[in-house]
């Protein structure tokens, strides 16, 4: 046991996933912003005998037959409480709800407003998905996927999310709603979380949505971090027009009295549907959530106005080497599971690429290019692909020249036939 924050807190063990083995799930291509297919449940716990705890879940098995227990487990942080004033569990209710509905477990603890207080809750409310799940009797008894835990966070809970991925090895992904890591919010305030220190030790898939400056977030903060991140799948999200209380439950008076800006309950769907888009992607590796994340359904939200986004898909690393007969490509193998492979392209000088791969490999970090001609420049580029073939973007291009061969290098074999 230790003493954190003048409070007893139970330790559990921070477990790091291996060779991470999850299977992609044939869901219908629905609208993640409609309510899922799951009827919900939900409870008030109190984790360590203190930190209330809404509990949102799937009720029983009525989810259909693609989405079945144990679902992913989420932890979800709000805002700032304004001293305790109002209950942020209460407030993100409709968020806990909606994921619920889509085959989640999600934990809304009610945090202090001290940014080193909420994280050791959150983490305290981790193990408790992990304790509850392997626990007989509990009503999470074999719910929550313990190799599929997340975090979301909305303002202050934004930052406080943040700053827990790249702390806790056990989130997997992370949704940050207009993330806030300036203490009240207006300008000038000090910082609560180090981006810029932090930011690139976050490697799980993270989104950043946000809403254009208003009196809570003046400085746009999701801007400022999102450069940061270090991770391989990142996206940003601005929802054009949104005000900072659009990312809770519509008619929040606490935060209605504080930000400006009028609230929308479409605006309140459009961040639960990219919310819950980016979750069925990228823990359920529903593939058919590619298409509201990078595809024709988010194309046409950009083209309609309703959002603005940022996307950072390319694979990382990518190097050419070339050799007496070959070029020797490199690259750094994104582990998480949404990539199944990469595609490789080729062309030569004065040439386009073509949309069909010169070569496809599986989930491999090298590749050895032997069809080449000595003292010719070659360029590549490559693409990731998700266990359904949809692309992510492509790396910049590397090019390298294969070496011309003399009689120096014939000299070994000639001698060798003398003998």
């Amino acid at each position: 046991m230790m003493k954190i924050e003048g409070r007893l807190r139970t330790v559990c063990i921070l477990i790091t996933a291996g060779a991470l083995t999850w299977q992609a799930m044939p869901q219908a291509a629905a609208d993640p912003g409609d309510p899922g297919p799951c009827t919900v449940a939900s409870q008030t716990v109190y984790v360590n005998g203190d930190i209330e705890t809404h509990v949102h879940y799937p009720n029983g098995d009525q989810c259909g037959t693609d989405i079945m227990a144990p679902y992913p487990g989420i932890a979800f942080a709000h805002g700032f409480s304004m001293f305790g004033l109002t209950n942020g569990a209460e407030d993100n209710a409709g968020n806990g709800q909606h994921m619920a509905s889509w085959g989640y477990v999600v934990a809304i603890p009610v945090l202090p407003d001290d940014v080193d207080g909420r994280i050791a809750d959150m983490q305290d409310v981790l193990c408790y998905l992990e304790e509850q799940t392997s626990t007989p009797g509990s009503f999470l008894h074999q719910q929550v996927d313990i190799e599929r835990l997340a975090v979301a966070g909305h303002s202050f809970g934004g930052a406080t999310v943040l700053a827990l991925s790249a702390r806790d090895s056990r989130v997997k992904a992370v949704v940050a709603l207009d993330p806030v890591y300036h203490q009240g919010g207006p300008g000038g305030n000090p910082e609560i979380w180090d981006p810029d220190a932090e930011g690139p030790d976050i490697a799980v898939p993270t989104c950043i949505l946000g809403a254009p400056p208003s009196n809570c977030n003046s400085e746009a903060d999701y801007a400022e971090i999102y450069p940061f991140v270090g991770a391989t799948h990142k996206t940003s999200i601005l929802l054009v027009g949104a005000s900072h209380c659009d990312f809770m439950d519509p008619g929040n008076w606490g935060c209605g009295l504080v930000c400006e800006g009028s609230t929308s309950t479409q605006r309140t769907d459009l961040a639960q549907k990219y919310m819950t888009a980016w979750f069925n992607y990228y823990l359920y590796l529903n593939t058919s959530d590619y298409e509201y994340l990078y595809g024709t359904e988010g194309d046409a939200d950009v083209a309609a106005g309703l959002i603005e986004r940022q996307v950072d898909t390319a694979p990382r690393g990518l190097t050419a080497r070339g050799l007496m007969a070959a070029v020797a490509l490199e690259w750094e193998l994104y582990r998480h599971p949404i990539v199944a492979g990469y595609n490789i392209y080729r062309r030569l000088p004065g040439e386009a690429y073509s949309e069909t791969p010169y070569a496809q490999v599986g989930r491999e970090s090298t590749y050895t290019d032997t069809a080449v001609t000595g003292g010719q420049v070659y360029s590549y580029t490559l693409r990731s692909y998700d266990p359904a073939g949809n692309l992510h973007q492509p790396c910049d291009e590397v090019s390298a020249v294969t070496l011309v061969p003399t009689s120096w290098h014939y000299l070994p074999i000639i001698l060798h036939t003398q003998d």
